[in-house]
């Protein structure tokens, strides 16, 4: 069997730094090459962006190119179902999509983090609403979707349900935590304590109750600070907006540095007080096992996947209530006993999502496309 696997994922943004999705699956092709030859299968790396040209060392070394740019592709997928890519691929039997962009085939196994965007249109940019119409035409063309949770499987069924009647199905295969680097020797956050946010600053993340509820504690917690670490995205203004409610000197204890570099992310990891995840919607969350495995507690969003995922290892709090928000990150902060039962629940519930337990769910998905 040829499988086809979309690692565009793995060049990343500016800077090369990559999302959670690309860091998924560098660990992913560290660990799915070995397993795959065991099972007979031989895998046909592929990118789809031009810059992937210019960033062929972040990529498997055998990686084929698609001549054709993504940003071309992506409407004509949307709008007609071609072109097929399958003679720049090593003609497959089938074709891994990564990160929702499905070329048209015959046989797809399409990893589907969440569809939130396809309930609520403002969660989504233009291009990733275009996403959801290659994956309706993926399912009417009886592919096989993976997500990393049960209750994103049963969003997928819900929402593209008219379309799966020519024998489409969805898996369930949990994502793994990927290998944190050794984080940088220096302090990267603020030398106060402080209170990280991690995301591309888009509206699902729910980044402006984040600040106001910080605003809300700054006074019982006058040490404290928030980070906001991650990519530009279109919440900016919103965020911006947020703070700007704020006393001023409470604004200068927020910090934004932008997109940080792995190690970057680990040391912020480390040394924060308490990971702040109170998403709107959440595909899977891996900031939340990087935070534990960093031995850093978590206050999360009891939405879509993040109670399956965190189990009983993060406080959950309803995410639309700024006051419920404040309320878990001061009681974290506060209550060292409560620190103390976090971090040890986290260690066992990060260790429980490995990378080869991915891989071989993944071998299985194949394999069932494939019959």
């Amino acid at each position: 069997m040829r499988v086809a696997i979309d690692v565009t994922p793995m060049v990343g943004g500016p800077g090369g730094v990559r999302t959670g999705i690309g860091q998924t699956v560098a660990a992913l092709m560290d660990a799915l090459p070995p397993l795959a030859a065991q099972a007979g299968i031989e895998l046909l790396p592929y990118a789809l962006s031009v810059r992937a040209r210019g960033a062929q060392t972040q990529l498997p070394p055998d990686t084929r190119f698609v001549p054709i740019p993504a940003r071309i592709l992506l409407p004509a997928w949307a709008r007609t179902g071609r072109p097929r890519i399958d003679r720049w691929l090593g003609r497959p039997d089938v074709i891994h999509a990564t990160n929702y962009l499905t070329p048209p085939a015959r046989r797809a196994v399409v990893w589907t983090h969440d569809v939130a965007f396809l309930r609520d249109a403002s969660l989504g940019s233009a291009d990733v609403r275009l996403y959801g119409e290659t994956m309706r035409r993926a399912a009417r063309r009886g592919a096989l979707f993976v997500t990393g949770a049960s209750v994103i499987a049963d969003d997928i069924r819900s929402v593209l349900g008219a379309d799966m009647r020519n024998g489409a199905d969805v898996a369930v295969v949990p994502l793994a935590l990927p290998p944190l680097p050794q984080p940088t020797v220096t302090r990267v956050g603020p030398e106060n304590p402080y209170v990280l946010a991690l995301g591309t600053c888009e509206p699902r993340k729910n980044l402006p109750r984040l600040v106001q509820a910080f605003g809300r504690i700054a006074d019982q917690q006058p040490d404290l600070h928030l980070v906001l670490a991650g990519p530009e995205g279109p919440d900016r203004a919103n965020v911006t907006a947020a703070i700007a409610t704020l006393d001023p000197k409470t604004q200068d204890r927020i910090h934004i540095p932008g997109a940080v570099t792995d190690a970057e992310r680990a040391a912020l990891l480390r040394d924060a007080e308490v990971l702040a995840y109170p998403s709107l919607a959440e595909g899977f969350g891996l900031p939340m096992l990087e935070a534990m495995a960093s031995h850093t507690p978590v206050v999360a969003g009891d939405a879509g996947s993040i109670p399956e995922v965190a189990g009983d290892a993060a406080v959950l709090v309803d995410p639309y209530d700024v006051d419920a928000i404040a309320a878990a990150l001061l009681r974290v902060v506060d209550d060292v006993e409560l620190r103390a039962e976090l971090v040890a629940r986290g260690d066992i519930r990060a260790s429980v999502f490995t990378v080869d337990a991915m891989a071989r769910g993944l071998i299985g998905c194949y394999q069932r496309a494939m019959s």
